[in-house]
């Protein structure tokens, strides 16, 4: 597909037909927003996460439909697949930024130690604790240093405590005791006005935040499965040339939490029924092009739908 991309006419007009109804105020905002959520806390393993962390996890699938939460290490995973070289710690920073909140399960030395870097006055607001209530009244650097800052910015509603017992990374314990509390901090979807996305926002290049992440789900979702190199050239294309770097962690941060998988060959294709933006104009002549090229040409791609 990315001789398409690059040499076919009738993806290029399909390309700059798109460019002209962003530039002409077609394209809004969805009046609900997904709301992104930095799920930190112990591991298990080395591929298993804690209990605690899964069933949080579980809890936000089943009752949370506006909140998505995710893992670093997820994010980690399909960045190595693609060959990154960082490390996790420059992830995390990358994420917290990105995130709408970072919720901690105070569970083990690094989730201690992940409130300390996060607990910057810059962050703190997005900061919410999950902390075994035997420590809730403790004089102690964490209460009166980083769960002091919290409460100050964001209110005790912020600060979640229940009885924690000694083996719940590996056996669940009574963490259905916060499931109340964290849905009513995350139960209702981020309101936006229905007003046109600028062309800005949405330039991966530009703008490293859900609102360019949404755009690249919604231009996989409609292109059909793409490998790395092809949504590149198609942003190209679409935004001109470009730092694109940033792209393969949004790509990452959208395979965390579910709304893209990377499947064995390296392409990326929706795991949504629909896009995230609203678009007031006919989509089924940009559908049609990609599904045309793949149908006569990669008819193995039809099937990843």
């Amino acid at each position: 597909m990315l001789h398409e991309i690059r040499n076919k006419k009738l993806v290029h007009d399909r390309l700059r037909a798109l460019k002209r109804s962003i530039n002409s105020g077609r394209v809004l905002l969805p009046p609900t927003i997904a709301r992104f959520v930095f799920l930190c806390g112990a591991n298990k393993s080395k591929d298993e996460i804690s209990e605690r962390r899964r069933a949080l996890m579980d809890f936000s699938n089943k009752h949370l439909p506006h909140t998505y939460f995710f893992l670093a290490e997820k994010m980690f995973s399909t960045l190595k697949e693609e060959g990154h070289k960082g490390n996790l710690l420059d992830v995390e920073h990358l994420i917290s930024d990105f995130s709408d909140y970072v919720l901690i399960v105070l569970e083990s030395p690094s989730s201690f130690a992940e409130l300390g870097a996060f607990s910057h006055h810059t962050l703190r607001k997005k900061l919410v604790v999950i902390n075994d209530e035997k420590f809730e009244g403790e004089e102690s650097f964490i209460n009166f240093g980083p769960i002091k800052a919290i409460n100050e910015a964001s209110g005790p509603e912020r600060i979640i405590c229940y009885k924690m017992s000694s083996d719940g990374v590996w056996s669940k314990d009574a963490i259905g005791d916060t499931f109340y509390k964290i849905y009513e901090l995350f139960q209702k979807p981020l309101k936006s006005k229905a007003k046109p996305a600028k062309i800005d926002s949405l330039h991966p290049g530009k703008s490293f935040d859900k609102y360019s992440a949404m755009f690249l789900h919604d231009l996989i979702f409609l292109s059909g499965p793409l490998g790395h190199k092809e949504i590149i050239e198609l942003l190209i294309k679409l935004f001109g040339n470009s730092n694109f770097n940033n792209v393969s962690h949004l790509l990452a941060i959208l395979c965390a939490f579910g709304s893209i998988e990377r499947g064995c060959k390296g392409l990326y294709r929706s795991k949504r029924a629909m896009c995230y933006y609203e678009y007031k104009f006919d989509l089924s002549p940009f559908i049609a092009v990609f599904r045309n090229y793949a149908l006569r040409k990669y008819p193995e791609r039809l099937y990843a739908y």
